[in-house]
């Protein structure tokens, strides 16, 4: 039930807190930090693989307990869950199905098992102060009450973003991936407003059209949710996975309850992994398909033209599910160079600020930054400073805190992350109605829930919200535009 308008508070996004939990406060914070502690001591890769089956798990709860027990939403939270799935579940995953013989997993890669569990432990030991701090000092970002309102703006600025994300596709604005393979170049303003644009759309659109009654309404979001649908699957598997995860969250906020309905749960769960399924399949697909052209340059027609070739001659499937096995082994352990960074950062003196400060100018518009080194990475400072090896890296915020500071830099990092984007967050939440805020509020909340998101990932999600706060602004003070049903 949505409230009226004489119920309307004076936050946008609501004042109806829950509790806090105890949960949150004490007991997953101490097991974080007690199984860090003895993972570090340890440092076998025994102990590294329990620790990352401890943090998976504790993932995995916080995800369930958010998306389908209604827990309250903090963006410190949300940080938490990244670390946790993105080291804890991926590395877990990479030691249970890479093959390899006899050997370890440290031996396999040829990484030192000891290097490995301070590396895992260090991940542990960061989560804890976030989920801790978060529950005790940030208030929800939404409050029990708020709902999206399904009026004629929110079903105005779900059509005109969805032929305006279309529209980017047909003109080549964006492609493939979205706008990647732009490393050294400069990246199109449009196109990357786009491109973040997409997956909060797409979650909202498709919560809307959930909850919208029958009818001609509901026909036309409908088909937006399709398309926009669609489109994620050209754009990443990442991007898909975390789109699904929103579209569940999406749902509390248009009104639609999951709490206690065990057959809701289901269908949505079925629903959700279909999703995937048929995504990451699509996606992979196309990604292949560039070996048969330009490599990375192939344009998305021409994908297109070779795997509808493999689904007529039988192929596509096995070809994108075997694709999706070998890569899924390798690919979920991004703990090696993290591991690797922290313990060069221990036997050397870090970046001291040069690894944020290359991240701040990639992020600031060559407009006010005309001469910004567009070429500038991370493992080129770590390669340099710490004498290693990597080229193309899972960078992330602990990599981000490890390269400037050490250990330090891996505590304070993620706090800060967290604190700039709610701030960014809260001041928009000022200016605009509620439609616009949670197309906002989920751009940021997809931002921080992908592991593999440095300094300038989350600093142009600030970027972009900016910009797309001054248009929704600007759309939210347009009359409405009236689309009557015959």
């Amino acid at each position: 039930m949505q409230p009226s308008s004489s119920s309307a508070t004076s936050r946008r996004l609501g004042e109806d807190f829950a509790p806090q939990r105890a949960l949150y406060l004490n007991h997953i914070p101490a097991l974080l930090i007690v199984t860090g502690l003895v993972t570090w001591i340890a440092a076998d890769e025994t102990a590294m693989v329990i620790a990352a089956a401890v943090a998976g798990l504790i993932g995995v709860y916080m995800v369930w307990d958010w998306l389908f027990q209604e827990a309250p939403t903090r963006f410190s939270t949300l940080m938490t869950i990244a670390l946790l799935l993105g080291y804890g579940l991926g590395t877990l995953n990479t030691w249970l199905t890479l093959p390899r013989g006899d050997l370890s997993l440290s031996g396999f890669l040829g990484l030192d098992e000891a290097i490995l569990a301070r590396g895992m432990a260090a991940v542990l030991l960061a989560a804890a102060p976030v989920c801790f701090l978060g529950e005790l000092y940030e208030r929800p970002l939404f409050g029990r009450e708020f709902r999206i309102p399904l009026n004629q703006q929110t079903y105005t600025l779900i059509y005109l973003g969805a032929i305006a994300v279309a529209t980017g596709f047909f003109t080549h604005v964006l492609g493939f991936g979205g706008i990647q393979n732009t490393y050294g170049q400069q990246q199109s303003v449009l196109s990357a407003l786009l491109s973040w644009f997409i997956p909060p759309l797409a979650a909202l659109t498709a919560a809307v059209f959930v909850t919208t009654p029958r009818g001609w309404t509901k026909i036309r979001t409908g088909a937006c949710a399709l398309v926009l649908g669609a489109l994620v699957m050209l754009v990443g598997r990442r991007v898909i996975i975390y789109t699904a995860m929103e579209i569940l969250f999406g749902l509390r906020l248009a009104g639609y309850r999951l709490k206690g309905t065990i057959s809701k749960k289901l269908l949505l769960i079925v629903g959700c992994g279909v999703f995937l399924a048929i995504g990451v399949n699509v996606f992979m697909l196309l990604r292949l398909a560039a070996q048969e052209g330009r490599g990375a340059n192939t344009s998305l027609d021409a994908r297109i033209q070779v795997a509808m070739n493999w689904v007529e001659d039988g192929t596509a499937i096995s070809r994108a599910l075997e694709a999706n096995r070998v890569n899924a082994q390798k690919r979920t352990f991004v703990l090696g160079f993290f591991a690797s960074v922290l313990e060069g950062s221990s036997r050397h003196t870090p970046a001291l600020g040069q690894d944020a400060a290359g991240y701040i100018s990639l992020a600031i518009p060559r407009l006010f930054n005309p001469n910004k080194d567009l070429t500038f990475s991370e493992e080129g400072v770590d390669d340099q400073l710490f004498s290693l090896t990597y080229f193309d890296e899972a960078n992330s915020i602990l990599t981000n805190g490890a390269t400037d500071f050490g250990f330090l830099g891996v505590l304070v990092y993620p706090l800060l992350i967290v604190w700039l984007m709610r701030f960014s967050v809260e001041t928009c939440s000022r200016f605009l109605s509620a439609a616009p805020m949670a197309i906002i509020a989920l751009g940021v909340m997809f931002s921080l829930l992908q592991t593999e998101n440095s300094i300038d990932a989350y600093l142009v999600t600030i970027r972009n919200t900016i910009a797309f706060a001054i248009i929704l602004l600007v759309f939210s003070r347009m009359p409405a535009i009236r689309l009557r049903s015959p």
